[in-house]
């Protein structure tokens, strides 16, 4: 079994590596040839695990996630870590070992970007930003790779990180969320909120809002009034009606999985002035796509080293 660190995970693939390779796992999903998604989760008070699986072109992978927004008050480190194990899907034979959340910040930015490659105007040249931590930073570089983005507005709860954050990806803070999004063309939404903070009078005709932050069954971004009025695309949809927007809304109707838009078996967008909410929540089929290309490059560079098991 081979062990990658944080740092090597950040050499060995770019971020546009992860949009193709994320978009060709949404294809292969959309085809039939993953074995199915699934999601654990786990309360844990004042935090959460969630449990992840799912196997693609002969491996299998498992991502266990622990978040817990406290950790930077208490222990002055990240709110979310975990790890993700690699397997041999055809006899079980652990592959490789590596830290998660750098994974899930790179490849959750370029499932958006797959989304605003397919459901955003062509000509779509503003980003909003609803939140300010590692994600944030990790979406403005992946939709900027997919849209002539010439402005960016970010909004976050806390005014002082808000307005230094802006400072340093050449951004425009501002006051509200309503206020960063009806500015723009792409939205993502980037919070743990379990309250909606954003509605249809916040969003423009056209707009694409990528719905990020809901993961967690109480976890919640968008109000009913948006979801009601928008075409909503999922990445999968039986997890979306577990924790994601979907769940709080399930009567809404599902116009596509991103997968069946990728390969053109669904349309998306149908006028310009649509607007379309991604429903993201991370799949385990995004992150045994990642693993397997981490892998294959760790073993071409030489890199990572092994882990023995067993003695």
């Amino acid at each position: 079994m081979l062990l990658i660190t944080q740092s090597e995970i950040e050499r060995l693939l770019t971020s546009t590596d992860y949009i193709d390779l994320i978009e060709d796992a949404f294809a292969a999903y959309a085809r039939g040839d993953t074995s199915p998604s699934r999601l654990a989760h786990l309360d844990s008070p004042p935090g959460e695990f969630h449990i992840k699986a799912a196997g693609l072109d002969g491996v299998v992978a498992v991502k266990i996630g622990a978040c817990f927004y406290d950790r930077p008050a208490t222990l002055g480190r990240p709110s979310i870590v975990g790890v993700i194990a690699l397997f041999d899907a055809g006899n079980g034979e652990p592959l490789l070992f590596l830290e998660s959340a750098t994974v899930t910040r790179l490849r959750t930015a370029a499932a958006t970007a797959v989304a605003v490659r397919h459901l955003a105007l062509p000509d779509a040249a503003t980003l909003a930003v609803l939140g300010t931590g590692a994600q944030a930073a990790a979406h403005i570089t992946a939709i900027r790779a997919v849209r002539p983005i010439e402005r960016v507005v970010v909004w976050g709860r806390d005014p002082a990180k808000t307005a230094r954050f802006a400072g340093e990806h050449d951004a425009v803070a501002a006051r509200t969320p309503g206020e960063a999004a009806l500015e723009a063309a792409v939205v993502v939404t980037l919070t743990p909120s379990t309250s909606p903070h954003l509605g249809l009078a916040d969003v423009r005709p056209g707009a694409l809002v990528a719905a990020v932050g809901s993961d967690a069954p109480a976890k919640r971004e968008l109000h009913d009034d948006l979801l009601g009025a928008a075409t909503l695309v999922t990445d999968v949809t039986h997890q979306c009606a577990e924790v994601g927007e979907l769940h709080h809304r399930p009567s809404t109707p599902v116009k596509a999985e991103l997968g069946e838009i990728v390969i053109g078996v669904k349309a998306g967008r149908e006028r310009a002035d649509d607007i379309v909410v991604f429903d993201s929540t991370g799949t385990a089929v995004q992150d045994v796509a990642a693993a397997q290309a981490l892998y294959t490059a760790a073993l071409k560079n030489g890199t990572g080293r092994p882990l023995p098991l067993w003695d």
